[in-house]
């Protein structure tokens, strides 16, 4: 198989890192990838985040299918991932599956993005050597694909958790799902959290000082990240823990994605690729399927080692 990502830019200054040559059209496209004899490529929409969030869905779905059928009919691709924002309008990768025009394969990476964000977690408690049993969780974006998945997993694990999204509708239909000691909210309600997880498709940054806790760890998986590097200098107090990178022996070639790291979502669909896997994974999380990606990841040593704060370790 051959992968493909689409991701979008982060903001207007992005493209600027990028030659024109790699530029066609509405779409960016890297150089081919070979990962352990496995060719693919990297790909952005030459939108930024703010324009995928305010622009009409119907143009927003219009450019994500053109660029799936760019790298099948141009690339001969036959496996995408939808990176960010563009999994969130595109209902979690399905609307692509049901576009007749593109006959490949659809997976939103989020699986293996929620399993590591789980480890990170984890691995966060145990660096600041503190109990889950006793600390509070809060997740922004709880109902989002990320976000229940994470919800799910985590949240029997804590003393208490704050589930906060922004459709009350949608919190309801988490609850169901869920177990564990738990409230929801339509509020920032995270002042008196010890352990923030941010999985959210706000297209700026969401939390500021005032909704932090003293020393509290903030794992922040969201692209563009919710909590800024400003507040994070002002607030030397806050852990905040970059969420969703695992470790990569190649090096990607945009400053959004630190040396020797890369994103999990695009870890994902390169293990499916390289596993020959011919499905898609849309929608809500298969939790058999997140464990599978744990397993793979360990096959081929796309783990979380170190912990990073926008790069730099901890």
């Amino acid at each position: 198989m051959k992968f493909a990502t689409i991701g979008h830019l982060i903001d207007e200054k992005t493209i600027e890192e990028f030659p024109k040559s790699w530029i066609h059209d509405k779409l960016i496209v890297f150089p081919e990838m070979n990962v352990n004899e496995m060719k693919g490529y990297l790909t952005a929409l030459t939108l930024t985040a703010r324009q995928i969030i305010e622009l009409p869905r119907e143009v927003i779905r219009k450019n994500i299918l053109d660029a799936a059928l760019y790298v099948q009919n141009k690339l001969d691709v036959d496996l995408i991932q939808l990176g960010a924002l563009t999994t969130s309008v595109t209902d979690g990768g399905v609307w692509v599956t049901k576009q007749k025009e593109y006959t490949g394969y659809v997976n939103h990476g989020d699986s293996y993005t929620a399993a590591v964000t789980c480890q990170t977690v984890i691995k966060a408690l145990n660096f600041f050597n503190r109990e889950s049993i006793d600390q509070v969780l809060a997740i922004v974006g709880a109902y989002g694909v990320i976000g229940e998945a994470i919800s799910k997993i985590l949240v029997p694990q804590f003393k208490h958790s704050i589930l906060i999204g922004r459709r009350e509708e949608k919190l309801q239909e988490l609850k169901i799902l869920l177990k564990g000691n738990f409230e929801t909210t339509t509020d920032i309600k995270t002042k008196n959290a010890d352990i923030v997880v941010t999985a959210t498709s706000h297209p700026t940054a969401l939390l500021n000082s005032n909704h932090l806790k003293k020393n509290a760890i903030v794992v922040d998986v969201s692209q563009p990240p919710n909590l800024s590097y400003d507040i994070c200098q002002k607030r030397p107090d806050i852990h905040r823990i970059d969420g969703g990178l695992v470790d990569f022996p190649l090096k990607i070639p945009t400053s959004v994605i630190p040396a020797g790291k890369n994103f999990a979502c695009i870890v994902e669909v390169i293990m499916q690729a390289l596993e020959n896997e011919r499905e898609n994974h849309v929608g809500s999380i298969d939790l058999i399927h997140l464990r599978k990606t744990e397993k793979w990841a360990k096959k081929y040593g796309f783990t979380l080692n170190e912990l990073t704060n926008f790069g730099k370790a901890l």
